[in-house]
C-alpha cells in the first residue's frame, strides 16, 4: 500500500532548511518471497523499498531505498549544505521490525545555479540495516522522504510496506540488487587511503582535512571531499587548497554549530573522500586521536 503525500513544488532557491506485490516461486527447499514495496512515484522520480530477508551472520538484515530518478533530476546525500534536507526514512510504524542503519553511497557535487550541494544526479540506492525484534511474521511501514530537484524541487513523501513471513528468504533479484547497494558504500580506511590530518583553526570557524591518496591515479581525476556531521552542523563546500606528492589537502568552512556549543567536535564528523572510481569514509576523531 501506497500513500502519497501531496505536497507543493518549491523552487531551489527556497528549498532550504525544509502493496506489496508477493510472489511466491516453487523451489526445492523453500518459497522466495519478493519483499519489495510497491514503486511510489511523482514528477521526476519513485522509489520503493527492496528487502533481502536472509539474516547475515550478526543477526540483522539487509534492505534498499531503491530511488529511480528520471533523466535531469537530483537528490541529497546525508549532508546537502543550505539547499536541502537528506532522505529520511521512518520505521516507527513497523511490526516485528526496527532500522537500525542507513548508508549512503558516495555522493556527487552539483551546481543547480542557487547553490553547491552533495547528491545524486543518477538513479541511487541507499542500504538499509534492519533487525527483527519480534519472532514471527513482521511489517515494515517506512515513511520515506526525500527531495528532488530538477528546475524545482519537488519533497516526495510515501509510506512503503513490505510483509514479511517468519520463513522468507531472498529471491535472486532483491538479493543481487541489495548486495550490489552495499558494494557501493565507500569502502573503510585503508593503508594507501586515509586521512593523514584534521584540525580546527581557534576561531572554530574552519576545519582543515588532509588524506593520502592511492598510488594508483587515473587521469584527469581530482580528488573531492565531502564532510557531515549530525544535525545542527552546516558546512561550505570544502576548497581544495592542495593536491601533489600523494596527498590532498582542504579547507572547510564550518558556517553553523549545534545549539549549545561553542566548539568543532571533530569525533561528530566524518570525511568522505572520492577519487576516480574509489572513496573512502573515515571520522576525523580518528586523526587527532592516533594524533595524541
Amino acid at each position: 500500500m501506497i500513500k502519497l503525500s501531496a505536497l507543493p513544488t518549491i523552487a531551489p532557491q527556497a528549498f532550504r532548511p525544509f502493496a506489496v506485490a508477493a510472489l511466491v516461486t516453487a523451489l526445492a527447499v523453500a518459497p522466495a518471497w519478493s519483499a519489495e514495496s510497491a514503486w511510489a512515484e511523482t514528477e521526476g522520480g519513485r522509489m520503493r523499498l527492496v528487502v533481502d530477508p536472509e539474516p547475515r551472520a550478526d543477526g540483522k538484515i539487509m534492505a534498499v531505498l531503491d530511488v529511480d530518478l528520471d533523466a535531469g533530476w537530483k537528490t541529497y546525500w546525508r549532508d546537502p549544505g543550505s539547499a536541502g534536507i537528506p532522505p529520511i526514512v521512518d520505521f516507527s510504524q513497523s511490526n516485528g521490525i526496527d532500522l537500525v542503519a542507513f548508508d549512503y553511497p558516495p555522493p556527487v557535487r552539483v551546481d543547480d545555479g542557487y547553490a553547491v550541494w552533495a547528491g545524486y544526479t543518477a538513479p541511487v540506492r541507499f542500504p538499509l540495516t534492519l533487525t527483527r525484534t519480534a519472532s514471527g511474521s513482521a511489517q515494515i511501514r517506512a515513511q520515506a522522504f526525500i527531495g528532488i530537484c530538477e528546475k524545482v524541487c519537488v519533497p516526495f513523501q510515501a509510506e512503503l510496506t513490505v510483509d514479511l513471513p517468519p520463513d522468507a528468504i531472498a529471491s535472486k533479484s532483491a538479493k543481487i540488487l541489495v548486495s550490489d547497494a552495499v558494494a557501493s558504500l565507500p569502502e573503510p580506511a585503508g593503508t594507501d587511503f586515509h586521512l593523514t590530518d584534521a584540525r580546527a583553526d581557534p576561531g572554530q570557524t574552519q576545519i582543515e582535512i588532509a588524506v593520502a591518496l592511492p598510488a594508483f591515479r587515473p587521469a584527469s581525476v581530482t580528488p573531492d571531499l565531502f564532510v557531515s556531521g549530525p544535525p545542527g552542523f552546516a558546512f561550505a563546500p570544502p576548497k581544495l587548497i592542495s593536491d601533489s606528492d600523494g596527498e590532498a589537502r582542504w579547507s572547510v568552512r564550518v558556517e553553523r554549530l549545534p545549539k549549545d556549543t561553542d566548539r568543532i567536535d571533530l569525533d561528530a564528523i566524518d570525511a568522505t573522500v572520492t577519487f576516480g572510481r574509489r572513496a573512502m569514509n573515515e571520522n576525523l576523531g580518528t586523526v587527532t586521536a592516533a594524533a595524541n
